[in-house]
């Protein structure tokens, strides 16, 4: 009976951490009370039962975690949990791009948003982000694209 209180603090904790990683993914909160739960039950096995009750709560816990982990990554829930996509930038992706926008250089649009100074425009069918030369532009001004810088298009307000 007196073990009962960590046994069921590690099995809310683990089950705290499946809740975590397969329905409120990115959050925390609910993983870190987990982990928490199930570190004080461990204790609390460790005060209550012993150095043989404790390290038995600690082996079942470590076990039962792993074993939880594997089901979740055999199940595909870990990938919704981990970052897999490489946050690295493509130097020829880039360099591809930046050419698509040159191309851009010369032509009139429309602000699809305002201009103070950042914003986007409407550039032959194109929604490109865009900044002013400093002036404010209104929703629905014809702009002139005068320059492209990192990936921006810099506009001019035609009068």
């Amino acid at each position: 009976m007196e073990m009962l209180i960590p046994i069921a603090l590690i099995l809310v904790g683990l089950a705290l951490v499946v809740v975590e990683v397969t329905l409120v993914p990115g959050t925390n909160v609910v993983g870190v009370m987990g982990v928490l739960g199930a570190a004080v039950g461990v204790v609390i096995a460790f005060v209550e039962g012993g150095l043989s009750g404790g390290v038995f709560a600690l082996m079942g816990t470590l076990g039962a975690g792993g074993a939880i982990g594997y089901l979740l990554y055999e199940s595909g829930a870990w990938e919704r949990f981990v970052l897999t996509d490489s946050l690295r930038r493509d130097a020829d992706a880039d360099q591809v791009a930046d050419l698509s926008r040159a191309r851009l250089i010369g032509q009139q649009g429309t602000a699809a948003t305002p201009l103070r100074p950042e914003g986007v425009v409407d550039v032959a069918g194109e929604r490109v982000e865009a900044r002013t030369e400093g002036a404010f532009v209104a929703t629905g001004s014809r702009v002139r694209v005068v320059a492209i810088d990192r990936h921006r298009a810099v506009v001019r307000l035609e009068g």
